[in-house]
């Protein structure tokens, strides 16, 4: 049988801990998407988005992948661009721009 010394054992605990750690605020400085399209105003993007979303849902049934996240994601990127948005990175949009969340 092999012994596993006390101080092994928490050497391993502490590099599992660690690695935990870095991966948990690894996550924390993830980029913040957007949609954008210059001259569309709140309301309009809430309409385009909802109507996108329902088609989106709507679209997931209809593939019996109701639910899927992915597949609904999927869709809803090419509605918004069918109707002239575009996602991109809160960061890469002109200064002063604000984009739709």
């Amino acid at each position: 049988m092999i012994k596993i010394s006390d101080k092994l054992i928490a050497k391993l605990v502490l590099v599992a801990l660690a690695a935990t750690i870095m991966m948990a605020l690894g996550g924390c400085g993830s980029a913040s998407y957007v949609w954008y399209q210059p001259g569309k105003d709140v309301a309009t993007f809430k309409q385009d988005h909802l109507q996108c979303e329902e088609q989106s849902a709507k679209y997931a049934r209809y593939m019996d992948k109701r639910g899927n996240k992915d597949v609904i994601f999927e869709r809803m990127k090419e509605c918004m661009g069918l109707r002239g948005y575009v996602r991109t990175e809160e960061s890469e949009l002109p200064e002063g721009i604000k984009g739709f969340k």
